[in-house]
């Protein structure tokens, strides 16, 4: 069995390309154009001259890999029309050209800046943080300066690209006035002065430019990231986008700086990993264009978050010997022959599992998405047929298990054929063709008990009735007086979509559904005065 970590995005590309690779380490980066060993706010000196003024911002237009969303397959660059289905609806990145009918050629630099960094259109209505305005607001003004020079410089084109077509409530665009007001906060990038120049410039490429947080920080139903967690993880349309933070049980946590630059750069690396799917596109377009001390820069900081987040401990997990049994044999007959009784793989052809860190982190996602869905040739490896009709759940929940903890691997053996049941649902499989995404999230047990006590007819009036949703929010905040609106929205929202899903599985108006109650409960805290922080 071939392993990798494909990606279709977050909110289908989370306004960006997502990394993926074999080895499970997922960096989406951008950086700034100049070679320069300074701190993130001396290195965005404007340039002298118009010309490399426009170079600069077309370097980190490049970097950020902004046309993937404002350029439609097979249209003109940053002209718009690339669709990015989510689970609220569908929107089109717009079209960035300096045309006055159907671009921003009538913007004024102030309304560029207004849109990238406070997340509001040029009349001032909310964007939908499909754009991650929540991470380019830390932009400098000198490079945000120089992206819109770039931009404003562009040639023309006239394409008119269709409106956003939300389900109720998010046809609105003042509901996102209430995920602002939770979730976002403008400012500025400010540099650690207890950090060297090069930490504090790989944080500024990671955290601003890169907005490596849309994929690799777990969300709620929201779609806002939980920042307590950053990149600690997430999962994205079932594949699992890794866990590259401080914690120990990082995917990135054995490697060295120059190795994960290294990957950075070229795409591949050792036995486990080669660049798949998107992220060999990003890595051709993008990544591949910066600066080796950039790159290197952001190693650095990705190797070395201090303070940015809580150290975690494996939660160690017994299975009975039977099915450990069953997952070997499994292994045996379907993924020997490719990945060798020792699990070491067979270089070209397959790659190793053992020792393999995108198989053992906290999340098996991406071995049983893997399975589900196989995938064709690409780079070093050779393609994988899909085992969706060959194995069912509780073989492929069985292999799952026992590939991550084989050959001392230190994965937990978490997958469960209900879990495997919920990842069906999302997975592309051959030759049926994508499935509907409804797959409800697994939250800690102290924090789903008070939420699934809550009657199930008093939960259903609550998402028709405000007064119903204010005694469920009431009497959870009573169960668990400590919990922040996050966790509350989250738990809430998770139990509504346990019984929404339960009862009318793969319809897509049942995700619409369970947003709109995220939505409600996100309103009625907003009117609290009790209202706690989100993370």
């Amino acid at each position: 069995m071939q392993f990798s970590m494909q990606s279709r995005a977050s909110k289908s590309r989370r306004a960006a390309a997502v990394l993926a690779w074999v080895g499970g380490v997922a960096v989406l980066i951008a950086g700034a154009a100049a070679p320069v060993r300074a701190a993130p706010d001396a290195v965005s000196a404007a340039p002298a001259s118009e010309a490399s003024l426009v170079a600069r911002g077309e370097y980190l237009a490049r970097a950020a890999d902004c046309q993937s969303c404002h350029s439609a397959k097979g249209g003109k660059p940053f002209a718009g029309g690339e669709a990015l289905v989510t689970p609220f609806g569908k929107i089109n990145g717009p079209n960035i050209t300096p045309d006055p009918q159907t671009g921003i050629g009538d913007w004024t630099e102030a309304d560029f800046d207004q849109a990238l960094r406070r997340g509001l259109r040029k009349d001032g209505a909310f964007l939908y943080p499909a754009m991650p305005y929540p991470s380019y607001t830390e932009i400098s003004d000198a490079d945000l300066h120089a992206l819109w020079t770039y931009v404003h410089s562009l040639p023309a084109v006239n394409h008119a690209v269709p409106k956003p077509d939300f389900n109720f409530p998010f046809n609105l665009r003042p509901a996102i006035a209430v995920w602002q007001e939770l979730y976002f906060k403008p400012g500025r990038f400010e540099p650690r002065t207890d950090k060297t120049a090069e930490w504090n410039r790989g944080d500024y490429l990671v955290n601003a430019f890169g907005h490596c947080s849309e994929c690799h920080t777990p969300t709620n139903l929201l779609q806002a990231p939980k920042a307590h967690r950053a990149l600690e993880g997430n999962q994205i349309e079932g594949w699992y986008a890794s866990n590259i933070s401080n914690d120990p049980l990082s995917s990135i946590s054995s490697w060295s700086v120059e190795r994960l630059a290294t990957f950075l750069k070229t795409g591949t690396e050792g036995n486990n990993t080669n660049a798949f799917g998107t992220m060999q596109q990003v890595v051709h377009e993008s990544l591949s264009h910066l600066d080796d001390a950039d790159l290197h820069d952001m190693a650095l900081y990705l190797k070395d978050q201090s303070d940015s987040v809580k150290p975690q401990t494996a939660k160690r997990v017994v299975i009975p010997e039977d099915r450990l049994v069953a997952g070997r044999a499994v292994y045996t007959e379907h993924c020997q022959s490719c990945h060798l009784a020792n699990g070491k793989g067979i270089h070209g052809i397959a790659p190793a599992l053992a020792g393999n860190s995108g198989i053992t982190g906290n999340d098996p996602s991406n071995v049983i998405m893997a399975m589900l869905e196989g995938f064709n040739p690409e780079g070093l490896w050779r393609g994988m047929a899909s085992f969706a009709t060959v194995l069912n759940d509780q073989q492929i929940a069985d292999v799952t298990n026992y590939i991550r903890t084989a050959w001392g691997n230190q994965g937990a053996p978490n997958a469960t054929t209900w879990s495997i049941d919920n990842y069906r649902r999302v997975a592309e499989i051959p030759p049926n063709g994508e499935r509907p995404a409804v797959i409800c999230p697994t939250l800690p047990a102290d924090e789903m008990r008070p939420a699934l006590a809550v009657n199930r007819s008093l939960l259903s009036r609550a998402a028709r009735n405000d007064a119903a949703m204010q005694t469920v929010v009431r009497d959870y905040r009573q169960a668990r007086p400590d919990a922040s609106t996050a966790e509350l929205i989250e738990a809430l929202s998770t139990a509504y979509c346990r019984r929404v899903a339960s009862q009318t599985g793969s319809d897509p108006r049942t995700e619409a559904a369970i947003a709109g109650f995220s939505e409600q409960v996100a309103q009625v805290l907003a009117r609290a005065p009790d209202s706690r922080g989100s993370h």
